[in-house]
């Protein structure tokens, strides 16, 4: 287990796998501990883990009764845990689980050629209608969240290069020689400017001596 520290909040970060027993009782005894205690995202590609963020000012004491409460016993239906988080919750597949959904994920893929990653269902309860979504993903990598992820790095490196290409063309005016009425001129590089912030692309730099 490690610890990172920022100006107000603290990172418990808990290595996995984890059998869920231990980890639901950890969880149990942080939330305790640190009321309002958070589970966030790993972003952390190359290491498997679990992350509580906890303000260290809500602390609160827990005696021995309350901690013995929090403790979740083993039993036949654990499982170990690799990820816990807004983003959901990715285990091991126990042996007997995966002898026998295997073959039904095979045969989804079969009779659904044209979904090259993976497939979704949905499925309704009889009793309590609640709805859930059942997702068999193929291909390394190319989990929902993963896609997310991948997808927003794109957005953010082609954000990054379209400014820059903005950046370059209007810096590249300004060293152009001035013609006609300077005033004007530097209006329409000021508009500029302010429509490349409006669309949301940072700029620094140009300054026209105002704060």
């Amino acid at each position: 287990m490690t610890v990172r520290a920022s100006e107000s909040t603290v990172d418990i970060k808990i290595g996995t796998p984890l059998r869920s027993n231990i980890l639901l009782t950890l969880g149990n005894f942080i939330e305790a501990v640190w009321p309002g205690a958070q589970l966030v995202t790993n972003e952390d590609k190359f290491t498997k883990q679990v992350i509580f963020r906890i303000d260290p000012a809500a602390r609160t004491d827990v005696d021995d009764d309350e901690a013995a409460d929090m403790f979740v016993a083993p039993d036949e239906f654990d499982v170990d845990v690799l990820t816990m988080g807004p983003e959901g919750v990715q285990t091991l597949t126990p042996e007997i689980i995966g002898a026998n959904f295997l073959p039904v994920i095979k045969e989804a893929f079969e009779k659904n050629p044209e979904a090259e990653n993976y497939l979704e269902f949905t499925l309704i309860d009889k009793e309590d209608h609640h709805r859930y979504l059942l997702t068999f993903c193929r291909s390394a990598q190319q989990t929902p969240h993963e896609l997310r992820m991948a997808a927003e790095q794109k957005l953010e490196d082609a954000r990054g290069k379209i400014h820059r290409e903005y950046a370059a063309t209007i810096y590249a005016l300004l060293g152009h020689p001035r013609g006609g009425r300077p005033d004007t001129y530097e209006d329409g590089l000021k508009a500029a400017l302010d429509a490349v912030r409006q669309l949301g692309f940072p700029y620094t730099g140009y300054s026209d001596g105002e704060d």
